[in-house]
């Protein structure tokens, strides 16, 4: 996990990128969410792509992570504004678009597609603002780096 720290904090490309990323130690592995900071969201509202900044450092995180060979889940969040995109399409659809749009970003930066564990979507079950449930941060991708021995549960949250 340090190893997967280091490398990331140590890479000149995610310097002015670094205040999106949040990395925690989990029981599974390493967990990398890239998440808003200073009102620079990853996601727009409602939107399964990244915008350009959060497509930036989904590819610079990929730099970093196509030179490990640990295995990843990737999971997608969206605030608990409920969608109002029509139809039947609900945050849970939309949060597994947001997971499927990094997992084509990872792959194109150079990520083996046998390396994906799962690609899932969360909704707004995972807040990672609960006392601000509409809050951009909210709105966020997280990679959950898998480490050898530890315990496999699921998808990331």
């Amino acid at each position: 996990a340090e190893e997967i720290r280091a490398a990331i904090q140590s890479d000149p490309g995610l310097s002015d990128l670094a205040r999106q990323l949040l990395i925690e130690q989990t029981r599974e592995g390493l967990r990398i969410q890239l998440v808003d900071a200073d009102g620079q969201p990853v996601f727009a509202t409602g939107q399964a792509a990244p915008n350009q900044r959060g497509r930036a450092l989904l590819l610079r995180v990929a730099t970093v992570l196509a030179r490990l060979p640990y295995g990843l889940d990737i999971a997608g969040h969206t605030d608990a504004a409920p969608f109002r995109g029509g139809g039947d399409r609900s945050n849970w659809e939309l949060s597994a678009e947001r997971a499927g749009a990094a997992r084509r970003v990872l792959i194109e930066a150079g990520i083996a597609e046998e390396r994906l564990r799962a690609v899932a979507g969360r909704a707004d079950r995972d807040l990672l603002s609960p006392d601000r449930p509409l809050d951009a941060a909210n709105r966020r991708v997280s990679i959950l780096v898998l480490m050898p021995g530890a315990p496999q549960e699921g998808p990331a949250p």
